[in-house]
């Protein structure tokens, strides 16, 4: 077992030197003062890979310093084979003291400094498997984007069977998939190392390849359509989102920082997606990308923090309303399956990595919303208090509450019901939502197209508003939607093959929203809510925020959140009829 020396300074940090004579290695590991450091590379990399990982040891200041073989393996290739060399490294699970946790309470923070300060940050993936050395190539991939560069936007068949580009069979293809389905793209650590970093070099086996030629490739590929290519279709679902996505993802956040800093919204979603092995992490691996203020008050504290992890998913989101008592989208991402009992009911649970539904923070919507800033507008916190306080008004309350379904199975559920079943299911369901939809309006075209709106949240796949022109156009899209799943056969494809890209966007959008059922309220309005919503919850509309949301009355006056929500017509504060807005309420959400 290695020991280390001393505990490390606090104005220090150890770098590894990893010196090759072309075949084996040596190390030592050494202090350096954070403003005296040398040319150095920190590591990005995933503690666990795809297999089973046996133990090693490595020869470090005459110690033996027991590793993974994954780390032993990076240990192997960071240097060149063949050719004498070394390198000087910093890499968290040799230059922290893994087992002291006043140091890695007090050298976690100093993280970002270290991969901002670093002169380029290594991504290790892993050993070179499924072909990834046809990816890890600088010289295949360069060639790849300047033919890519060529083919439109979702190009036609025409242009995919191009004699430039490998054949729709190439191994390559599956290669690139695979290589972004690695453990590493999913890791929550490595959306701050690789977003404050000057520089990224990929490292996969002995092969490296720039970050940039890897994102212009994945760029292209997702631009031009062909990415389909790189999809197993006989895999397994997975519950992961698709890696390709991911790696964008991250380049995203990472261009955002460099221009200004990306959005403390944007970078919570990100992560609630992401793995950690420990769920404090999802704060404390983010913490080099969160605003100066919000990280000096978060303290660094494993033994006391760990169990209790969402204490510290409560004071980010306190300290983010104090900041901005307008941040509504936290109520929008606050739904979700798993939720320690602790928390409250307005705090996002960041450890779910799979959201109960998709939230509505992104639509265009007034429902709380003046021209005219409201007065007391937004939500206000006090640091010792588990409560939120906001003011607003009630709307109507929930008198059904209909769960629609999918048409397609959910990658997530394994051994769920067949796509015939979820279709034959819909198709129930959405009759008796219709007939829900009739009781509320007199004339049967005017609940079809409340209906139609209501069921893709009054929105085209695009995000973009059902303008009020266009009733009869949504209506047509939904008797066709409705036509298709019933027969599914030639005849019926035919009888709406004018309209079938829309017809198929708007079955795409159902499936977005099929986690959130239908409902009427008692007063006859419609709409789509939280996956948990039932009878007896109250509608309601917050004075700054753009959406609806739905309450849960508890003791006295305090309400718990069950999540946003559409209600037709009344997303929009201006145009509400009067009748519809209730007395201003403080509500007390816990």
């Amino acid at each position: 077992m290695y020991t280390y020396e001393k505990n490390l300074p606090r104005d220090s940090i150890r770098l590894l030197r990893i010196t090759s004579d072309g075949e084996r290695f040596s190390s030592t590991l050494e202090e350096f003062k954070l403003d005296r450091l040398p040319y150095f590379a920190a590591i990005s990399w995933c503690w666990t890979s795809r297999r089973a990982s046996r133990p090693r040891s490595f020869t470090c200041n005459a110690q033996e310093f027991p590793v993974s073989s994954h780390l032993y393996a990076l240990l192997q290739n960071v240097t060149p084979r063949g050719v004498p060399a070394s390198v000087t490294i910093w890499i968290d699970a040799i230059c922290i003291n893994q087992d002291h946790l006043e140091e890695k309470d007090v050298h976690i923070p100093r993280m970002s400094e270290i991969y901002s300060g670093a002169h380029f940050v290594l991504v290790w993936l892993g050993e070179s498997q499924d072909d990834s050395d046809l990816v890890m190539d600088t010289q295949t991939v360069n060639h790849l984007n300047r033919n890519l560069v060529q083919v439109p936007d979702f190009a036609s068949p025409d242009y995919v069977t191009r004699d430039d580009l490998p054949s729709p069979k190439d191994p390559i293809w599956r290669a690139i998939g695979d290589l972004c389905d690695r453990n590493w793209f999913y890791r929550t650590w490595v959306v701050q190392e690789v977003a404050l970093a000057r520089k990224v070099n990929m490292l996969c086996g002995p092969r490296r390849l720039d970050w940039a030629s890897l994102v212009t490739l994945i760029n292209h590929l997702s631009r031009t359509g062909l990415s389909v290519r790189c999809r197993d279709p006989q895999a397994q679902p997975s519950s992961r989102p698709n890696g390709i996505g991911v790696l964008l993802e991250l380049h995203y956040v990472r261009k955002q920082h460099q221009e200004g800093g990306c959005p403390t919204d944007y970078i919570l979603r990100a992560v609630r997606l992401k793995e950690v092995t420990k769920p404090i992490d999802k704060v404390y691996g983010i913490m080099g990308l969160l605003e100066k203020d919000m990280r000096n008050a978060i303290t660094v504290n494993y033994a006391e923090n760990e169990a209790q992890y969402w204490k510290i998913y409560m004071e980010v989101v306190k300290n983010i309303i104090a900041t901005n008592n307008r941040s509504f989208w936290l109520l929008n991402m606050a739904s979700s399956k798993e939720r320690p009992e602790e928390l409250p009911t307005w705090c996002p649970n960041l450890n779910s990595t799979i959201p109960e539904q998709l939230d509505f923070s992104y639509q265009p919507w007034c429902a709380g919303i003046l021209p005219v800033a409201q007065l007391n507008a937004g939500m206000f916190v006090r640091p010792d208090s588990s409560e939120i306080r906001t003011l607003g008004f009630v709307i109507d309350e929930v008198q059904d509450a209909v769960q629609l379904g999918s048409t397609r199975p959910d990658p997530n559920e394994k051994g769920g019901p067949s796509e015939d079943s979820l279709i034959s299911n819909f198709l129930a369901q959405d009759l008796r939502c219709l007939k829900l939809a009739q009781e509320s309006y007199s004339r049967e075209e005017e609940a079809l197209e409340a209906y139609a709106r209501t069921i893709v949240v009054n929105s085209w796949a695009n995000f973009s508003p059902i303008l009020a022109s266009e009733g009869e156009k949504v209506c047509q899209i939904y008797r066709d939607t409705v036509a298709y799943l019933s027969h599914r056969s030639v005849n019926a494809a035919d009888a709406v093959s004018e309209g079938q890209q829309e017809m198929h966007a708007y079955l795409r959008q159902l499936g977005w929203w099929a986690k959130r059922p239908f409902f009427k309220t008692k007063n006859g309005l419609i709409g789509r809510g939280p996956s948990n919503i039932h009878a007896g919850d109250l509608l309601c509309v917050f004075y700054g925020a753009g959406m609806a949301f739905v309450l849960r009355p508890r003791n006295g006056d305090l309400y718990g959140l069950v999540g946003d929500a559409y209600l037709h017509e009344c997303m929009e504060l201006e145009t509400l009829r009067p009748e519809r807005r209730g007395l201003d309420v403080e509500f007390v959400i816990c």
